[in-house]
């Protein structure tokens, strides 16, 4: 049942529901695309800190919540998690930091210099830049506009040219599109984890990987859905999934799990790569000829031909 309650990190009033020992909030600056999961005790944790520390770690939980949904994926946080989070390297914490994080953020939604990124309001957008508040989002906007890396009209930001090429060499080389892979077999995944992804950030991707296990276990949570609640079965994995600019499906060893996930993204539109080890292409006769899996033999081999493709 849905209610109104208060994010525990960005404090708006939003739609929330119970989803067993966790809460599940829709829509907050925390993430705006859609929801989040929190665990209850962790929640009447983190409300008991002392101000000062709710000051620092709340803003920080907030940024880490949105980077994820800005990337399909959905946070699932305990007490423990959210303090691993905040002590994280990967977290930005000072100016220098959360200023990269601009640059990064604006890079990812623009498709060259100039193009307008659009923050308004500027009062629920402080986050994509891991700042605490509005005030330090302000701060790193001017000092960005300083330093000659963006144009500012309002709440609209554009990379320039050297903020373009700055952004760039921060987020890796070319624009990183997200691409899924689903491992049809444990194995597989083991070989395609070590040289995959390196090979495919060439081309511009970030890679998330999917292990069979993975796939079989929220294949199998959707379906439970769909039967309890007569939807159309769409869990996290599905919205990760459809949130992807490319899709690369091993059908080695597949079992009908993979094809399910597969099958979901599909339906929304997304281009998908099947592809098969060459050994075991005899055993995919009896497919649908519009499958076609492109074969291969090697990891290294299958980076080059994926390369050819995308």
């Amino acid at each position: 049942m849905l209610t109104k309650k208060h994010c525990v990190f960005c404090t708006e009033l939003v739609g929330m529901e119970r989803d067993g020992e966790y809460e599940r909030y829709f829509g907050c600056m925390c993430a705006p695309q859609g929801h989040y999961k929190v665990k209850s005790d962790a929640i009447a944790a983190l409300q008991s800190f002392p101000y000062e520390k709710k000051r620092r770690v709340l803003p920080l939980l907030s940024a880490y919540i949105r980077e994820l949904d800005e990337h399909g994926e959905r946070a699932s946080l305990t007490l423990e998690q959210a303090e691993a989070i905040v002590s994280s390297p990967e977290v930005a914490t000072t100016m220098e930091q959360k200023g990269r994080r601009l640059l990064r953020y604006l890079y990812r939604n623009s498709n060259s210099a100039g193009d307008p990124v659009n923050l308004h309001p500027l009062a629920r957008a402080y986050n994509v830049a891991y700042a605490s508040n509005l005030q330090e989002l302000v701060y790193l906007i001017e000092k960005a506009r300083d330093s000659g890396w963006i144009d500012r009209e309002g709440a609209v930001l554009k990379l320039t040219e050297s903020g373009w090429a700055e952004a760039m060499a921060e987020s890796g080389a070319g624009r990183r599109k997200e691409c899924c892979v689903l491992a049809g077999s444990e194995q597989i995944y083991t070989q395609w984890s070590a040289i995959l992804p390196n090979g495919l950030e060439q081309c511009g991707y970030g890679v998330r990987m999917f292990h069979p296990n993975k796939i079989r276990e929220i294949a199998r949570e959707a379906l439970q859905e769909a039967a309890a609640a007569g939807s159309d079965g769409r869990s996290e994995m599905v919205e990760r999934l459809t949130s992807c600019k490319l899709i690369i499906v091993d059908v080695t060893e597949a079992d009908p799990e993979t094809y399910f996930a597969a099958g979901f993204a599909a339906r929304a539109g997304v281009p998908i790569l099947w592809t098969i080890k060459r050994e075991a292409s005899g055993d995919a006769a009896g497919q649908p000829s519009w499958l076609r899996p492109l074969p291969w033999d090697m990891p290294e081999q299958l980076i080059e031909l994926l390369q050819e493709r995308v």
